[in-house]
């Protein structure tokens, strides 16, 4: 049994419950948490017709270093200490983006899957990645649905959703 207080269940937890709110709020859906478990990370069900969607959480970083600095485990307290790219950031997310997908195909599912990349890099938003748009690769995988999700800074919450597929 996952422990509660344990940092990769409540960033996926936290991601996911984003996720939901979202789904909720803006496309008027009805759906919460029904299980947090492995293979996909996050189920959610909609309360309206009781189907379900396996949701793996993803977290898209420029590199180690901004990973380390957010989570404050980093011994640099000015980052970035070299220029960030867009281009090197929207490689890091082609990468993750066939990493997952190969790691899908070995998922036992009874229900669609998504995968959901919350982008927490705070030097790209989603309007970098929509002029970019042309050269992010979506590989061929289970996933039905495949979302970005950005901070509103504006909003002050995770309520930017761009869906790739």
């Amino acid at each position: 049994m996952v422990e509660f207080l344990d940092e990769k269940w409540l960033i996926e937890e936290s991601a996911a419950q984003a996720l939901v709110e979202l789904l909720n709020n803006q496309q008027g859906k009805n759906y919460k948490i029904f299980r947090h478990a492995d293979r996909p990370d996050i189920v959610i069900e909609n309360q309206a017709d009781g189907t379900r969607l396996g949701v793996e959480v993803t977290h898209l970083f420029y590199d180690s270093e901004e990973a380390r600095f957010i989570f404050g485990r980093s011994e640099e307290h000015d980052y970035p200490p070299a220029p960030e790219y867009i281009e090197e950031y929207v490689r890091r997310l082609n990468n993750l983006l066939q990493q997952k997908s190969e790691k899908a195909k070995g998922y036992n599912h009874e229900y669609p899957l998504a995968l959901l990349i919350r982008a927490v890099s705070p030097l790209f938003y989603m309007c970098n990645f929509e002029a970019y748009a042309p050269s992010i690769v979506v590989p061929p995988s289970d996933f039905q649905i495949i979302w970005l999700l950005f901070y509103d800074f504006e909003e002050r919450s995770w309520t930017l959703l761009e869906r790739l597929r």
